[in-house]
């Protein structure tokens, strides 16, 4: 698959779906009045994330020629998008580069509603991912099956949650093994037979 030379603009993915079950209560921030504790009684990963996104924010507007054909794709529930909203505006993050997407459940869900938008353009934007580091291994699967061609980056924020409560989460969000998933099985097995045939395990020395 070719790659795009020439990306133009900037779409920062926000994502900041998460499941109230697995969200505990000791991770919530419930100061209303420390704009830098970032408050709403947002889980503590979810500020992190957050927190990623105004740094990735700040560096594009300062050092990228196209800063100006940027948005924030926050990913979320209707009512929790308010909330960030608002948290983002407080830190500088002016609404006209902002937009929603309220129905996207699953990282894979959020890049097939992106390319939706972005398979037509001649020179698309450059994509930045804004999650969870334990999100990478998800990222880089659908990265691999759908996204080669273009420039995609991850951008993880730490996630303290317990281990159990992370794997509930990185089950939810195991992406569908689409066709170039099996295409690059059956390539490397065909790669593994025509080896063992070359250099034989048992191959008498």
């Amino acid at each position: 698959m070719s790659h795009i030379d020439f990306t133009y603009g900037n779409i920062l993915l926000l994502y900041c779906v998460h499941n109230k079950n697995t969200s505990s209560d000791d991770n919530i921030n419930k100061d209303s009045n420390n704009h830098n504790s970032f408050p709403f009684s947002l889980p503590e990963f979810i500020i992190g994330r957050i927190n990623l996104c105004i740094e990735t924010f700040n560096v594009v507007m300062s050092s990228k020629p196209d800063k100006f054909h940027t948005s924030i794709i926050i990913i979320s529930k209707e009512d929790h998008s308010k909330k960030i909203k608002e948290i983002l505006q407080s830190k500088g993050v002016p609404e006209k580069y902002l937009e929603y997407d309220n129905s996207s459940k699953t990282i894979e869900e959020v890049f097939n509603n992106l390319l939706k938008k972005i398979t037509k353009l001649p020179n698309p934007p450059s994509i930045y991912f804004i999650g969870s580091v334990w999100q990478k291994e998800t990222f880089n699967s659908i990265k691999e099956s759908k996204l080669e061609k273009y420039n995609v980056i991850f951008e993880g924020a730490l996630d303290n949650r317990s281990y159990d409560i992370v794997q509930k989460d990185k089950l939810s969000e195991q992406p569908k093994k689409g066709s170039n998933y099996y295409k690059k099985k059956i390539r490397n097995k065909g790669i593994d037979i025509l080896l063992n045939y070359i250099f034989p395990k048992n191959k008498n020395q």
